[in-house]
């Protein structure tokens, strides 16, 4: 699944998986997810996500100085949380690796919401280019 580029790929496997197993159980639509949660992360710069206790958390760029943080895709991010409080927020969490900037969703119990709070992220941020549609 590493090897799936875009939603045409995903697509395919999914359709290949319900032709020789037959339906799929939640636990693949999950994992389907995942993988679409992973191209919206790196599209947002995120090089970690973790989602716990209801928490969607995004690691952004471990490098402080990387031309990430002045990109207009980061602008968009910041641009976002600032006008959507009530649902994500930058925090700033220390770690082994030093000082880390964090993307946080609250309410987030699932893959499919966790997607859905993505999606709406990359598509009021024009820098962020999309690889589902």
């Amino acid at each position: 699944m590493n090897d799936i580029a875009d939603e045409e790929g995903l697509q395919d496997y999914r359709q290949r998986l319900r032709d020789r197993f037959g339906p799929l159980p939640e636990e693949v639509k999950d994992l389907l997810n995942s993988v679409r949660i992973k191209w919206f992360a790196n599209a947002l710069g995120l090089e970690k996500v973790v989602m716990k206790n209801g928490r969607f958390a995004g690691y952004f760029v471990g490098d402080q100085q990387s031309p990430f943080y002045q990109s207009k895709a980061f602008t968009d991010v910041l641009n976002y949380v600032q006008q959507h409080p009530g649902s994500c927020k930058i925090k700033e969490k220390q770690t082994r690796n030093g000082l880390r900037l964090l993307l946080i969703f609250d309410r987030i119990n699932s893959t499919t919401k966790a997607l859905e709070a993505l999606r709406s992220l990359a598509g009021e941020a024009k820098g962020i280019s999309q690889h589902t549609s």
